[in-house]
């Protein structure tokens, strides 16, 4: 009997300092402060939140998107003008558009850039327009228009010297 009394007080004592950690260790948990910083945020016990804008939403050309433009738009100007329409972007006054890229805005819109898959605004208006041109772009304003590439220029200024 003895010796079963034994056991059992050592239990109790066993259980009694278990409870004790775990209820010392909630305490402690408990006590430390939600982290909170200039740029993280704690939301949770595992979770932070970094505050502040995204990167896209600084550069509202480097936003993903799915491009599928619909069948009613035959230029490449007008299927431009669509992509840019909900972007914060418009392309520029054709009064401001050099000739050489007036023309190609005219452009029949190619059956292969109907349908585009996620990819940066940015890089979505480069493939349209092709490498022969490159976007200029004005933050203040807000506006896309695009210039021939030099390398191009000069090529074809080399080929008309042959």
């Amino acid at each position: 009997m003895r010796i079963h009394r034994l056991f059992s007080t050592q239990r109790l004592m066993l259980l009694g300092g278990l409870a004790f950690a775990i209820a010392n260790n909630g305490v402690l948990a408990a006590a430390q402060p939600i982290t909170s910083s200039k740029n993280v945020t704690q939301v949770d016990r595992y979770s932070e939140l970094t505050a502040g804008p995204t990167f896209e939403q600084r550069d509202l050309l480097a936003v993903t998107v799915a491009v599928s433009i619909p069948n009613n738009i035959a230029s490449l100007g007008g299927a431009l003008r669509w992509i840019l329409r909900d972007s914060g972007y418009r392309l520029a006054a054709d009064s401001v558009i050099p000739p050489g890229v007036h023309s190609m805005l005219k452009l029949p819109l190619p059956a292969a850039h109907r349908r585009l898959g996620l990819m940066p605004l940015k890089e979505v208006l480069a493939l349209m327009v092709g490498p022969e041109f490159h976007i200029v772009q004005d933050p203040v304003h807000r506006l896309v228009s695009f210039e021939r590439c030099n390398t191009v220029q000069n090529s074809s200024q080399a080929q008309g010297e042959l």
